[in-house]
């Protein structure tokens, strides 16, 4: 009777753990069901987000994805646009799939914004409703909004406009919002309502290097007085090397996996000026004789040069990194001095030598041991 009661307690258990298990993993379809509809503030069902205006006290942000199209059109531009298939193709920020602020003035959005605001304003959900009828909006610090947001979404007419008001002091925490002129009040999360709120610096992307790794078909790298270059083969996944302008072997795919990794996490401690093209700021920035260059091309666009993502390496910065510019934007980046030390200390080394067994020059035995450093720049990519 005993050995029963245990083994109906477990079926109990085991059951109790499948039934949490199917709640937290059920669909998003399920959990829109579930959402209590008093919370909808607005459904756009399938229709995506193509415009967010945010405006505030003697400000006026608007926000779409892809850039404005004059920055990619040409490479008399300013930003050194390629054309949009060039564009497209490198997957960077000037991609059409990245959203940026276009007014006032243009800036790339960092994606986790961007996300946290197409999103929830898709589907505005609010954390609770407050009151179905406020007597007196100045209660929710509606009277006078601290802002008000205007949605537009592709193939809908309609604008959807929300007005935020002050913060709710509920534990949950978040904003006061309602419908323009409406009189029911809801609580917004808070992630969306500080970012609604953000100033356009810092709604900025600080990792300025994005790119689309699959798509890099050659990589040349001036560091100092050293020279690197890598060329994809065909086929196979070794890429031809060359060191100094020699051949020098092959290089594993792994050890180019690294180096995208590590310019992937490149981070801009700060944006110092925003007029790269000028020559004065060049010089400033020890841009005009820049210490390093990185060039990586592209897949070749039919019927024009392969595009090319180019990364030009100034002075050092008083924190100890270094300024960097691209050609995908009037800015100078001072690059965070731990991404700047990985990238030296980590990557640097493991692409100097051939892959092992692979050197052409008979120094299989020396990239045999430089295979061991690869290891050590998996373990730095996980930081």
């Amino acid at each position: 009777m005993k050995r029963q009661a245990v083994v109906t307690l477990l079926v109990l258990v085991l059951a109790a753990g499948l039934a949490v298990y199917a709640w937290a993993t059920r669909s998003s379809g399920d959990q829109a069901a579930e959402t209590d509809p008093e919370r909808v503030i607005w459904d756009a069902g399938e229709h995506q987000v193509r415009e967010i205006v945010i405006e505030r006290k003697g400000e006026r942000i608007v926000l779409r994805p892809g850039p404005p199209p004059e920055l990619v059109a040409s490479p008399e531009m300013p930003f050194g646009g390629q054309g949009p298939v060039a564009a497209e193709q490198i997957g960077g920020l000037l991609s059409p799939d990245r959203w940026w602020i276009h007014q006032p003035r243009p800036v790339p959005v960092a994606s986790e914004y961007a996300s946290t605001l197409t999103e929830n304003l898709r589907r505005l959900v609010a954390e609770r409703v407050i009151t179905e009828e406020a007597t007196d909006p100045s209660e929710y610090g509606l009277d006078s909004p601290s802002a008000r947001v205007s949605v537009r979404f592709a193939d809908m007419e309609e604008t959807r406009v929300l007005e935020l008001g002050s913060d709710s002091p509920l534990s949950s925490g978040g904003a006061y919002a309602r419908m323009a002129g409406g009189r029911k009040v809801w609580t917004i999360s808070a992630s969306l309502a500080d970012t609604l709120r953000m100033s356009i610096d810092e709604l900025r992307e600080t990792m300025f290097v994005p790119f689309a790794d699959d798509r890099v078909r050659a990589v040349e790298i001036r560091w100092g007085k050293e020279r690197l270059a890598f060329e994809k083969e065909e086929a196979g996944t070794s890429w031809k090397m060359r060191r100094d302008g020699r051949d020098a072997g092959k290089q594993d795919a792994t050890r180019l996996s690294e180096l995208w990794f590590a310019l992937h996490q490149w981070r801009a401690e700060e944006v110092v000026s925003d007029r790269a093209q000028q020559a004065a700021e060049q010089a400033r920035f020890g841009l005009d004789e820049p210490f390093g260059e990185i060039r990586l091309r592209f897949g070749s666009v039919t019927g024009t040069s392969a595009p090319e993502l180019v990364l030009r390496v100034g002075k050092e910065t008083p924190g100890g990194g270094r300024y960097v510019t691209t050609n995908e934007g009037p800015w100078v980046y001072a690059l965070d001095p731990d991404d700047l030390q990985y990238f030296e200390e980590d990557v640097l080394p493991t692409l100097r030598e051939p892959a092992a067994g692979k050197d052409q020059a008979g120094k299989g035995g020396d990239s045999g041991k430089q295979s061991g450093g690869d290891g050590q720049g998996g373990e730095g990519g996980g930081r």
